[in-house]
């Protein structure tokens, strides 16, 4: 494969990769933040702070889930585009 069309395909992935990137730290987060979040309800003194760290995960939870559809919808739309240009017998680059 010649350079430019190399580099071409890398700048085509980039919003791919950008994505993935964004994902990954925000799993790793949500990891990180939610064992740290269960150790702390496992020593709640009262129902308040309880009820403060079932917001606090709610929140976490619904941001992870954003960023879950939002790969989702990158996935479905390049499969979308895929199907169709080779459905209109249009594979090569647009």
């Amino acid at each position: 494969m010649d350079a430019p069309r190399e580099r071409e395909e890398r700048q085509a992935m980039d919003p791919t990769r950008k994505l993935l990137k964004v994902f990954g730290v925000k799993v790793t987060d949500y990891e990180a933040k939610t064992d740290a979040l269960l150790e702390r309800y496992a020593a709640a003194a009262g129902d308040g702070e309880r009820l403060a760290l079932l917001a606090e995960a709610l929140e976490l939870t619904a941001d992870l889930g954003h960023w879950l559809r939002e790969i989702q919808a990158h996935v479905l739309s390049r499969q979308e585009e895929v199907l169709r240009r080779l459905a209109q017998g249009r594979p090569g680059p647009e």
